[in-house]
């Protein structure tokens, strides 16, 4: 493929230049919050759903428009809140139960302090969440409807564990702080119902960012099996002084385990390590306990957490398993793909930039899941094959002047006839001066438009289409050039397959070449300039 280095002498038009420059500093303040909260593409959902800069701006518009005050779910401002919430819940999650069990005598004011911040956070995490939209994978769009948003999150959401997670229970206590300090820890740990969330950002920030799904799985699990320890290590030295009082904490009875290993007295880094090693064995089943345990709360923790660690073990078994088939099958078959390629790109000793090339050709077509097309197209009936172009092709040709007036049969069969064509960035696509035999229309992506001299006369985006004098002028040579300034996606229509369609219906081909004429004439006079 033919390339060249494109370097943009249009003068910028500000089309993602959403405000004015003359306005006043606070105004200029409240600009800055509204990029910040709108589509970008910095955020990689953005470029990953809404695929090209013309749409990103378009999403912009809308929103600004229409949805002014609501978050965009791929602005970088909600990319930094997942992320920040991601750290937040995780804080939570491994260091309350600690100080609910091991700091449960003295807490300091400072720990205080900081988890209500962190609880505070969760709070706003409510309320960011209704002010956030939702991508709706069915039809393709951003939905930004308050009602719309609420009702989502309110029943497919974690809206309620949100609000189990992030209740401040130190306010329950601030009368009686000191008297009920097993209680009042005991009710701190509700924090864990923030765990969904965080199991919801997690996956949300590794689908953004095409984590590969093997290293996502493996870590994900290393995480969730480190929280769980934590909790049971925690667990382990809490519910016997809860059974003792759930008041002041008081040392456990000769039958605990606790009194079994001289703890009480030990330091606190003594009491949570042989914690951690009791977690560690039983929700392991290794068989390490010393003693069989002695009074019933021991004896009912233990044989929960066996019965959860036996249940942990098969659910790896499972999720090891779906590796390798189901819903993750075309990303798995994705990455095998991509590794025959690394190998083969390796032998071939084929340059670093041609390498990140075709990487990225694989990367935009097949957007991390492979699939033969070709066959599962060919195992559906004829009209099943048209519904399915209409529906990715009709809008793209609609837009073309001279063929919105063409019956519904006839558009149905120019569309069956579009072949995709993807582009990379600096690619020609046309070249001046040479023959042309077919039409582009752009389903995604922006081209840039040159004479035959090698200036640049405009750009081009999603939607729009050139190359139509080919259709209905066979002896004429292009007059521009195009080049793809990003990756493209195309659809290339051939003067003879749009001959052989057309030939049927001589008034609409008389009136299709007279405005393929016209507009031929208007950039003959633009060239001369």
């Amino acid at each position: 493929m033919l390339r060249v280095e494109h370097e943009c002498e249009l003068t910028e038009k500000h089309e993602d230049v959403l405000f004015l420059s003359d306005r006043s500093f606070f105004q200029k303040v409240l600009d800055a919050l509204h990029y910040l909260i709108m589509a970008s593409d910095k955020n990689p959902g953005a470029r990953k759903y809404l695929r090209s800069r013309a749409s990103i701006i378009s999403e912009k518009r809308r929103h600004l428009r229409n949805y002014r005050y609501i978050l965009h779910p791929f602005s970088m401002l909600r990319l930094s809140w997942d992320i920040t919430m991601i750290l937040t819940i995780t804080l939570l999650l491994l260091t309350v139960p600690y100080h609910a069990a091991f700091e449960i005598s003295k807490r300091s004011h400072n720990w205080t302090i900081f988890k209500n911040f962190l609880l505070f956070l969760c709070c706003l995490d409510i309320n960011v969440n209704f002010m956030t939209g939702y991508f709706e994978t069915m039809h393709h769009i951003v939905v930004m409807e308050p009602k719309k948003i609420m009702k989502r999150y309110m029943t497919y959401g974690t809206f309620f564990s949100d609000l189990l997670g992030s209740l401040p229970t130190d306010i329950a206590f601030v009368k009686i702080w000191q008297e009920y300090a097993v209680t009042r820890e005991l009710m701190s740990l509700m924090c864990g119902f923030r765990a969904f969330s965080l199991a919801s950002y997690m996956d949300k920030v590794a689908s953004e960012y095409n984590t590969p799904m093997a290293l996502y799985e493996v870590c994900i699990v290393i995480f969730w099996l480190i929280i769980a320890f934590q909790w049971q290590s925690c667990f382990y030295w809490l519910v016997p002084i809860a059974t003792t009082s759930l008041s002041l904490p008081e040392r456990p009875g000769n039958d605990s385990w606790i009194h079994e290993f001289n703890l009480w007295e030990e330091s606190k880094s003594r009491q949570y390590l042989s914690s951690l090693l009791r977690a560690l064995t039983v929700f392991l089943s290794s068989g390490f306990l010393h003693k069989k345990p002695k009074n019933e709360a021991d004896l009912a923790l233990i044989i929960i957490l066996q019965i959860l660690g036996t249940l942990t073990i098969w659910i790896l078994i499972v999720r090891v398993k779906q590796l390798f088939k189901g819903a993750n099958s075309s990303k798995i078959k994705y990455q095998d793909i991509m590794a025959q390629l690394k190998q083969y790109m390796k032998h071939r000793q084929l340059p670093y930039p041609t390498q990140y090339r075709i990487k990225a050709y694989y990367e935009f077509c097949f957007q991390q899941r492979y699939f033969r097309e070709i066959e599962i197209l060919n195992t559906l009936s004829i009209y099943m094959r048209q519904e399915i172009s209409m529906h990715a092709c009709r809008k793209l040709v609609e837009n073309v002047t001279f063929f919105k007036n063409l019956p519904l049969s006839l558009l149905a069969r120019i569309v069956a006839l579009l072949k995709s064509e993807i582009f990379l960035t600096n690619d020609v696509i046309v070249r001046a001066n040479q023959p042309g035999d077919c039409m582009y229309f752009i389903a995604s992506g922006t081209v840039a438009i040159y004479t035959s001299t090698g200036k640049e006369i405009c750009h081009l985006e999603d939607g729009a289409y050139f190359g139509e004098i080919a259709l209905v002028m066979p002896d004429e040579r292009r007059v521009a050039s195009v080049i793809a300034i990003e990756i493209c996606e195309l659809y290339r229509l051939d003067r003879a397959d749009f001959a052989r369609t057309i030939h049927p219906y001589p008034m609409l081909w008389e009136e299709i070449k007279k405005i393929a004429i016209k507009r031929h004439e208007r950039t003959t006079i633009l060239n001369t300039q």
